[in-house]
């Protein structure tokens, strides 16, 4: 090897482990999308688009399979298509103990132009009384603060006149909202369109709460919410409060209409991050052949064992980065080794105990090798994949023979 190579080598940048999924190019929202996540969105938007009743949606998709990708970008082409639309992110604001205050604040901030501010602010002013009495009366709960909220003159009107004054006030406030969203689709030709991230991860009672607001104040003409959730953690949060009900017929009486976000491909997913976090570059640069080769070897084929093995986009990108900070920590002289490199990152996030027995020579390759058919789906072992996994399993072989493991370890 040349001085030259040994000094590229040594100068080579660490590749960025972080990135920021929220950065947008505001010209071209989809240019990174790899999912077909476009196509998704453009549905939403054909559904909502002269939208005139109250609509409420929801979206569900697992964690990490790029809802929040989607919903981001979809926002910012509704808005470049001149709609009025709010991208909130729920998980976000939940240290706050009324979520009214939460979805209002976010109204307040949205509008920039006089007359739609104007209407914000005056929603903002019927909200506060809700929202003060909704406050105090978490403060009585929790510290046993005796409070009172003065809704008149008289601090001592009788509990009933107080409940009507906050229905009043309810009803007040629920007109202010139709003309906010009266005058926004008059504007825009489009209804107001509230997007909520995240709610899922969200404390259950603030998640509940925010659902039960939005059915019971915000279903106002030309408005529309769309929540994206995982609806299963969604329901064992309803159930952690409400205890073993049917959670997910409780949940389905929030929405109009429910929707599955479709599986992404999670191979060009794979090879897409490759790209980001410069794993593909390191093989591009050809500085050591053989080098070169081993990285060829994990560009092309682990995407197909990671998608086979049922890894999350988020499992996936995590992955990556872990294979874009060996291959950039190589020395001089140094070799990777493709086939099992691109088991075991999976396999510690799979099966975490399978993974350090076999690290630690207590299982074999071949047992490794039946965990991996049992996960593989069928059809995917006969497919274009089969090559992977036949020389998994050599490579598996040749690791049992050379450390002579024994069934028992």
């Amino acid at each position: 090897m040349s001085a030259e190579q040994d000094s590229a080598i040594a100068t080579s940048k660490s590749p960025s482990l972080k990135r920021n999924e929220l950065e947008i190019d505001d010209l071209n929202p989809w240019g990174d999308d790899v999912l077909g996540r476009h196509d998704v969105a453009t549905r939403l938007t054909n559904l909502i688009a002269s939208q005139e009743l109250p609509l409420t949606i929801s979206l569900h998709g697992e964690w990490g399979t790029g809802k929040t990708f989607m919903l981001r970008r979809w926002q910012k082409t509704l808005e470049n298509d001149r709609y009025q639309a709010i991208y909130f992110n729920a998980w976000e604001d939940d240290f706050c103990d009324e979520p009214l205050l939460s979805i209002v604040g976010q109204l307040s901030d949205h509008f920039k132009t006089a007359g739609l501010k104007k209407l914000a602010l005056k929603v903002a002013d019927y909200a506060v009384p809700l929202i003060a009495e909704s406050l105090l009366g978490v403060a009585s709960a929790t510290v046993g603060l005796k409070l009172n909220v003065e809704h008149s003159k008289n601090q001592k009107q009788p509990l009933l006149d107080t409940y009507l004054e906050q229905r009043k006030t309810k009803d007040q406030l629920k007109v202010q909202l139709s003309k906010l969203s009266e005058q926004v689709a008059r504007e825009s030709k489009h209804p107001l369109v509230f997007i909520v991230d995240e709610l899922d991860r969200c404390r259950p009672t603030f998640a509940i709460e925010l659902l039960e607001r939005v059915k019971h104040i915000f279903d106002v003409p030309n408005t529309v919410f769309v929540f994206g959730l995982n609806r299963d953690e969604l329901c064992k949060s309803i159930q952690s409060v409400y205890g073993e009900i049917e959670a997910g017929v409780y949940l389905r009486r929030f929405f109009d209409m429910e929707f599955n976000l479709p599986e992404g491909k999670s191979e060009s997913f794979a090879r897409h991050m490759m790209k980001t976090y410069g794993v593909m570059s390191l093989a591009d640069e050809k500085q050591i052949t053989e080098q070169t080769r081993e990285l060829d070897i994990l560009i092309h084929n682990m995407p197909i064992l990671w998608s086979n093995l049922g890894l999350s986009l988020r499992d996936i990108d995590y992955c990556v980065r872990l294979v874009a900070l060996l291959t950039a920590n190589l020395q001089p002289g140094q070799f990777i080794y493709p086939w099992i490199l691109s088991l075991l990152i999976p396999l510690k996030i799979k099966n975490p105990v399978l993974f350090h027995e076999f690290i630690q020579d207590k299982r074999r390759g071949s047992e490794v090798m039946e965990y991996i058919y049992e996960n593989v789906p069928a059809r995917d072992q006969y497919s274009s994949s089969s090559y992977v996994l036949e020389q998994l399993e050599e490579y598996l072989y040749l690791t049992d023979k050379r450390f002579g493991v024994t069934a028992n370890g």
